[in-house]
């Protein structure tokens, strides 16, 4: 390599959530150390859009989001679904909707047993979940909570109007109140917990602290250079070199890390061959992806001039604008008898267990991620959303051209398989019972459909959620698993069939976690934070 290139011990290609993470606490742990942190966007941590509760979604569509759309789905009716991800310093965590949710202790205990290492089981994550969060109450559980970690998190005080009877509403179904989402069991009815502060986003690169990191923004790296089996350094897209003398640390996303592997030469060799890659490593890159697919209803209100929801003139409290316009997320597991049915038709074997399957929110306002105009921001409706959590179906990621600032191609095939679509089911006929109760008729008026489509109730038919999937259906964009542990990294996040190259971000995801990402992604960098410090 010519000797002009630009020399560290470590370089971690990509500044988003997880590389902001290693890279600080790499540096804590080693300050002599040189450590290179490369990000494809600029810096924008001080953006008031960035930092905003209110204003996040006015990023969607703009230069600090890559917009990804997938192939066409033909169980979504041939729909193509948008996906966003972080194009800037922080990454997701500077452009997300803030929930802080750690999901199920089984779905860690799980991955652990799959790549057969305590580490990832929750007990053994506790301890870097602690270490990522300065827990909003004093009075929290200590023996699940940490109190000086550098995201803090908030939770309640905006005294919503619907907040009583909404929480009344999602108790009717059936579930009980949690009183901590955020201990590892999340099921029931829990009080929202987000990591806005002080009414402003609490995102990695202002949490982690990275001076004495050498931070390059708007840096977009087209490959990784290896010297045989040796990852050495990497090259731009404008053909500059850095060297890294120990190793190379990818966290780019689950949509942007295995498209540097395959540029790279690592993946599958009939994907490589059709853009002339060379093979470094025959590796299983880009498949397993697995995300979150989601269904929202709208519903009208009755006397919105109360200010029931965001657009009334009358939803006007200061507080409204520290956080998300909602109070509860209902978290819970489908019936077993379902989920053997479910089997049964795609061929698998299903073992009862300890879980979640989904999760209901009430959101006072006409989501921002709705897939189509439903109804207008005016105050006069509100939204439930429904997410399949526990997601079988597996989709794919593969390269469109031999440049980095292209776009890979992705195939998601959301709700392919019985199981995803029995969990779906299940969540929505639970927020249609919810928005049907008593405690809600004195609110609500009924169900706005989307164009051209009839109203659904929690009496209608498995084929007619079905059809109402098939049209509505979205992505609530937490895209893994396509680097996961197990098949493309070892245990300790170094991948296979080459040396000094790890992957830390949701891509290394084996199976589906049962939140929101980011906080679970705060625990895994720290964790793998530390095992790339031990071996410096």
């Amino acid at each position: 390599m010519a000797s002009s290139a630009e020399a560290f011990d470590y370089i971690v290609v990509g500044g988003g959530l997880s590389g902001c993470v290693v890279a600080a606490r790499l540096h804590e742990a080693h300050p002599s150390l040189s450590i290179a942190l490369l990000e494809a966007g600029p810096d924008e941590s001080h953006n008031p859009a960035v930092l905003s509760p209110v204003l996040y979604p006015t990023l969607h569509g703009t230069p600090l989001q890559y917009s990804y759309e997938s192939t066409p789905q033909p169980q979504l009716g041939g729909r193509k679904i948008p996906n966003w991800g972080g194009r800037l310093l922080s990454g997701g965590s500077a452009v997300n909707y803030g929930a802080w949710t750690r999901g199920h202790y089984a779905d860690f205990d799980l991955w652990s047993k799959e790549v057969g290492d305590p580490r990832w089981s929750y007990k053994g994550l506790l301890p870097y979940f602690k270490k990522s969060e300065h827990w909003h109450d004093d009075n929290g559980d200590a023996s699940q909570h940490g109190f000086s970690g550098p995201i803090h998190t908030s939770s309640g005080g905006r005294d919503y109007a619907l907040r009583e009877p909404v929480k009344q509403a999602l108790l009717s179904t059936g579930l009980e109140y949690n009183p901590d989402l955020n201990s590892g069991g999340p099921n029931g009815v829990a009080q929202l917990v987000e990591n806005w502060h002080n009414a402003s986003r609490q995102h990695a690169a202002i949490c982690y602290d990275l001076h004495g990191v050498h931070v390059k923004t708007d840096t977009v790296v087209q490959r990784i250079v290896f010297e045989g089996k040796r990852a050495i350094g990497v090259e731009l897209v404008d053909g500059q070199r850095l060297t890294a003398s120990k190793e190379i640390v990818l966290s780019c996303g689950a949509l942007r890390t295995p498209q540097v592997l395959m540029l790279s030469g690592i993946g599958i060799k009939s994907e490589l061959d059709k853009h002339n890659i060379k093979q470094v490593a025959e590796l299983p890159v880009g498949q397993n992806l697995h995300d979150h697919g989601s269904v929202n209803i709208v519903w009208k209100l009755k006397n919105p001039d109360k200010g029931y929801a965001f657009g009334s003139p009358a939803f006007n409290k200061p507080e409204y604008a520290n956080g998300n316009p909602m109070d509860w997320m209902a978290t819970a597991a489908v019936p077993d008898e379902d989920l053997h049915k479910a089997a049964s038709v795609d061929g698998t074997e299903f073992k009862p267990s300890p879980r979640t399957d989904f999760e209901v929110t009430v959101m006072y306002a006409v989501t921002a991620a709705a897939p189509m105009e439903m109804a207008p921001m005016d105050g006069t409706h509100i939204t439930t959303g429904v997410l399949c959590m526990s997601t079988t179906s597996r989709g794919t990621l593969r390269l469109a051209s031999d440049k980095a600032t292209d776009n890979a191609i992705v195939d998601p095939r959301y709700f392919t398989n019985e199981h995803d679509r029995s969990v779906i089911r299940a969540g929505m006929r639970v927020a249609l019972k919810a928005m049907e109760s008593t405690a809600m008729q004195e609110y609500v008026d009924g169900e706005t459909p989307p164009p051209g489509m009839p109203r659904i109730s929690s009496a209608s038919s498995d084929k007619e959620l079905d059809a109402r999937v098939e049209s509505t259906s979205w992505s609530w964009f937490h895209p893994a698993g396509t680097a996961s542990m197990g098949k493309v990294v070892d245990r300790k996040c170094r991948v296979y069939n080459v040396d000094g190259l790890r992957i830390v971000d949701a891509s290394i995801m084996p199976l589906s976690i049962t939140a929101h990402l980011q906080a679970p992604m705060y625990a895994i960098a720290e964790s793998a934070a530390d095992l790339i410090a031990q071996a410096a």
